[in-house]
């Protein structure tokens, strides 16, 4: 009967090493991956910058970006377009770009974007104040409550 036992003790143990030795092997590759996906994230939004600024330049950007125009005439106030912008795109915003897409298309009467980009980021500050915006990172921002302080016609803020 001792005998047994040590076979089933031998044996156990030799499974819980190999799985071990498995789990180890795949935290290593998790480990991989997460790094991938960070050197990926920050290519592609490299790349997407250096787009946008090239597109900017030669005048294409108008061309092949969402119409904010149409979208943002219908706003009365900075703050409303800013929330509209930010609840496009799925409730975040960033400073840069909300101060690019209000400035070239001529919504923000500056004679210079560096104006018109500490207005954007003074009225992300004050809305973060009241509760509109919660800062998530340096010059970005999320919308909290996105829904009901756009979808409610009641709601005047």
């Amino acid at each position: 009967m001792t005998m047994g036992n040590h076979s089933y003790e031998e044996q156990t143990r030799r499974l819980l090493s190999d799985t071990i030795s498995e789990l180890q092997l795949v935290d290593a590759e998790i480990s991989k991956l997460y790094e991938k996906q960070t050197m990926l994230t920050k290519e592609r939004d490299a790349y997407q910058i250096a787009l946008d600024s090239y597109l900017r330049r030669t005048g294409k950007h108008v061309s092949t970006e969402f119409d904010w125009t149409k979208l943002l005439a219908s706003a009365e106030t900075h703050r409303d377009r800013i929330k509209l912008i930010a609840e496009k795109k799925g409730g975040k915003i960033k400073v840069t770009h909300a101060t690019d897409i209000l400035f070239s298309k001529g919504f923000i009467k500056a004679k210079k974007r560096s104006t018109a980009y500490v207005m954007v980021q003074g009225m992300l500050a004050d809305m973060t104040e009241t509760g509109i915006f919660e800062k998530v990172g340096p010059g970005e921002y999320k919308l909290i409550g996105a829904q009901q302080i756009l979808l409610d016609p009641g709601t005047s803020q």
